[in-house]
C-alpha cells in the first residue's frame, strides 16, 4: 500500500541539534509552523490574524482536496494524515518507535553492554537504560539503589556508597549470565558503533536521583555525554520533576522527558488546553525528604529544592504504564502536543491497540511484536475510552 504525505519545508532554526532527529520531524516542523504564525500574527495585530487564519484554512483546504483526489487515485485515504496535524485534530506526533527496556534483557542481562548492543542488533529505535552515581561521581547503569538483587554474591550496598574501582570489581548476575556495571561512558562509546548502511540507534536515559542531588547527576550526564563520541539519538527522561526542570534548563535543545510511570499523579493537566503542567511529588515524600535533610543538617532545617510547579513546555515527552493510560491522559498530552510513550507493554494486541488511540512509542522487555505492530500501523489515532475513565476522573 502506497503512503503519499505533502510536507510544507520549514528552516529549522539555530538552536536544533541531533536529538531531534528523523523520529521527531513531524513534531518539530509543526512547532516552527505554529510559532511562525504566532510571530505573524502579533506582528500584523488583530487584523493580521484574521488575514492569516483565513488564508491559512484556505491552503489546507486546497491541499486537503488535493490529497485526498490523490488518496483516490491511489486506493488509500492515509494521505490526508498531515492534514489533520494542521488543523490540530487526533494524529501521531511522530512515527511510533519501539524502546527496549534495559536494553534488550530476552538475550543478555539488564542495563549491560550486551543487552544494549542486542537492542541496536535486533531493529530497536532506543535502549532505555537507568543512570546513577557511584560515590567518586561517575555515572554508572544499574538500575536498583542497592547491588542485593544481581550481584553473584549476594553482597547488598548501596551503588552510591562505593567507588567506580569496587563497584565495577563486583560481579552480577542474572538468569546465570555474568556482567559488571557499564559506566555510562562505555556505554555511549559501544553505542557509537555502527556498520555502514545500519539505522540510526538511540539511548533513552532514564536518570535516578531525588531533588537534592538532581543537579549533581545533570552536571555529570551533561559532562559525560559531550565529552564522548556518541553521535546517536539521545533522550534523558527522570520520575524526578525537578531533574526535568535542571536537564531543560541546562541543555535546552535535549530532548527530556517526564517518566510518570506507575504514578500519573505526577502530572496535574487542565482540560481546557493550557499549557499549565503541575508535577506533585506527594505530601509523603516532601515530608521524607525534609526530614532526609533536616536529619543531616543537625536538625536546622534550610529550604532544599522541591517545588511545585513547572511549565508544560519543560518536557518534550511523558512515559505512561500501560495500565494507567486513560483517554483523559492521551486527550491533554495531545492537546500540549507532547507525545506519550508506554511502558510495560507486552503483546502484539496491547501495542496495536494503543497505537491506534494516538501513543507515540512502546517500551518493553520483548521487542518484536511491538516491531510488528509499529510496522503493520498505518492510520490515525481513534477516540480512545476505558470503562474507569469516570471512575478515575472522580477519584
Amino acid at each position: 500500500m502506497t503512503r503519499i504525505t505533502l510536507i510544507l519545508t520549514l528552516e529549522c532554526p539555530e538552536h536544533s541539534c541531533a536529538a531531534y532527529d528523523d523520529l521527531h520531524q513531524w513534531r518539530w516542523r509543526d512547532y516552527v509552523a505554529r510559532r511562525n504564525m504566532e510571530a505573524g500574527c502579533e506582528m500584523h495585530g488583530r487584523e493580521g490574524r484574521g488575514r492569516l487564519s483565513g488564508s491559512v484554512v484556505a491552503v489546507v483546504s486546497v491541499l486537503a482536496c488535493i490529497a485526498m483526489l490523490a488518496g483516490l487515485v491511489m486506493g488509500t485515504t492515509h494521505v490526508v494524515s498531515w492534514v489533520f496535524d494542521a488543523i490540530g485534530l487526533a494524529s501521531p506526533q511522530h512515527r511510533p518507535i519501539v524502546i527496549a527496556h534495559r536494553g534488550d534483557t530476552r538475550h543478555a542481562p539488564e542495563n549491560s553492554l550486551a543487552s544494549i548492543r542486542a537492542a541496536k542488533q535486533n531493529g530497536a529505535d532506543f535502549a532505555e537504560i537507568d543512570v546513577r552515581l557511584t560515590k567518586d561521581g561517575i555515572p554508572v547503569v544499574f538500575h536498583d539503589r542497592r547491588t542485593g538483587r544481581l550481584d553473584a554474591g549476594g553482597r547488598d550496598v548501596l551503588v552510591n556508597s562505593m567507588p567506580l574501582s569496587a563497584l565495577q570489581r563486583m560481579i552480577m548476575q542474572q538468569r546465570g549470565m555474568r556482567y559488571s556495571v557499564p559506566t555510562l561512558r562505555q556505554v555511549l562509546d559501544d553505542a557509537s558503533m555502527s556498520r555502514p548502511g545500519q539505522r540510526r540507534f538511540g539511548l533513552l536515559l532514564d536518570i535516578k536521583t531525588d531533588a537534592r542531588y538532581a543537579r549533581k547527576v545533570a552536571d555529570a550526564v551533561v559532562r559525560v555525554v559531550e565529552d564522548s563520541k556518541y553521535a546517536g539519538n539521545l533522550m534523558v527522561m527522570s520520575a524526578n520533576p525537578y531533574a526535568v526542570m535542571v536537564f531543560k534548563s541546562m541543555r535546552p535543545q535535549w530532548h527530556v522527558g517526564l517518566c510518570a510511570s506507575g504514578r500519573p499523579d505526577l502530572t496535574q493537566w487542565d482540560d481546557d488546553g493550557t499549557s499549565e503542567a503541575r508535577f506533585m511529588d506527594g505530601a509523603a515524600r516532601v515530608e521524607t525528604v525534609r526530614r532526609e535533610v533536616t536529619a543531616k543538617r543537625g536538625g536546622k532545617q534550610r529550604k532544599h529544592p522541591m517545588f511545585r510547579g513547572m511549565r508544560g513546555e519543560a518536557m518534550d515527552f511523558v512515559v505512561f504504564r500501560a495500565r494507567d493510560v486513560t483517554s483523559r491522559l492521551l486527550r491533554n498530552a495531545r492537546l500540549r502536543r507532547i507525545p506519550v510513550y508506554v511502558d510495560s507493554v507486552d503483546s502484539y494486541d496491547a501495542a496495536n491497540g494503543l497505537l491506534r488511540h494516538g501513543v507515540s512509542g512502546l517500551l518493553g522487555e520483548n521487542i518484536t511484536p511491538l516491531q510488528q505492530a509499529c510496522s503493520s500501523y498505518h492510520g490515525l489515532p481513534e477516540p480512545f475510552s476505558s470503562p474507569d475513565d469516570d471512575d478515575r476522573s472522580q477519584a
